[in-house]
């Protein structure tokens, strides 16, 4: 699965949470073609159409998808920004030293 791949599956994940809160599923025909085609060059086979099996299949590309966003190699700018965040920690964990005041 290439980074923009799982990226679009990612960015159509609230779909899912959606569908678990009211029980109803909408996809644009776009996004639909989409899923179903990144499914088919993932998977190796077509998504059915069948609502329950479509969730059930949307559901397991989804927690693939977070699977190898998880595996991926960081970028520069991830570890930029990864080292930004743990700097900013380790400043919040020092003690605070009294000023002096000057004589």
């Amino acid at each position: 699965m290439t980074n923009e791949q799982i990226d679009y599956i990612l960015s159509v994940e609230h779909h899912l949470h959606t569908f678990r809160k009211t029980q109803v599923f909408r996809l644009t025909p776009e996004e639909t073609l989409k899923v179903k085609t990144i499914y088919h060059e993932v998977m190796g086979s077509h998504m059915p159409n069948c609502s329950t099996c479509f969730i059930e299949h949307f559901t397991s590309i989804i927690i693939r998808a977070n699977a190898m966003k998880e595996q991926q190699i960081p970028t520069i700018e991830n570890v930029q920004q990864k080292a930004l965040e743990l700097a900013q920690l380790a400043d919040d964990e020092q003690k605070i030293k009294p000023i002096r005041k000057k004589k």
